[in-house]
């Protein structure tokens, strides 16, 4: 049985797919695994995060994301030549959620993570049934704290995240309409 978040059950095989003018946000398969690895290995994509993998590190990661009933995971396509060109998550479902997002370097500074957000954000929380979630950002990647304060995160307490390279912001759903 599929695990319940607020009283809402997701099945894996029943994420959505989203449509933005520029990207279209799909449910992962198997046939990603090589652009996901390639996307979370690359040391200039993860270069503002506080971690990185290696190809063996990655692959148990994919098959969490299309396994792990905790993760709820998008790829991100190019709307027109259908690219992978990043990823979307709420991972840590059912204990403290988290948005998780990470984008291909050769699309950086074009507003792409900006309009994946603010599609996915609103619709995920709805199809989740959250009222909150976090995300942790490096407290240098100023495009990743304009885009999370832009969708209406707010900033907690810099000593509440153990790592002090990074901030933590938090998201209340009430604040959908306002800030989406």
């Amino acid at each position: 049985m599929p695990p319940v978040y607020r009283g809402h059950a997701i099945k894996k095989g029943e994420a959505m797919i989203i449509a933005t003018h520029r990207t279209l946000l799909v449910p992962y398969n198997e046939s990603l695994q090589s652009e996901f690895l390639m996307l979370s290995y690359c040391t200039m994509n993860r270069i503002q995060m506080d971690d990185y993998h290696t190809v063996s590190s990655a692959k148990p990661l994919f098959q969490r994301i299309l396994h792990d009933p905790t993760i709820y995971a998008l790829a991100v396509l190019d709307n027109h030549s259908r690219d992978y060109i990043g990823h979307v998550c709420i991972y840590r479902l059912g204990e403290s959620p988290e948005l998780g997002f990470l984008f291909d370097k050769a699309y950086w500074g074009q507003g792409i993570g900006s309009e994946v957000l603010k599609a996915f954000l609103p619709k995920a929380l709805l199809d989740l049934n959250l009222r909150q979630l976090v995300t942790t950002v490096d407290c240098n990647h100023i495009p990743s704290i304009r885009i999370v304060e832009k969708l209406g995160f707010e900033r907690l307490s810099d000593s509440v995240y153990p790592n002090p390279a990074c901030l933590q912001y938090m998201f209340t759903s009430y604040e959908v309409g306002a800030a989406l």
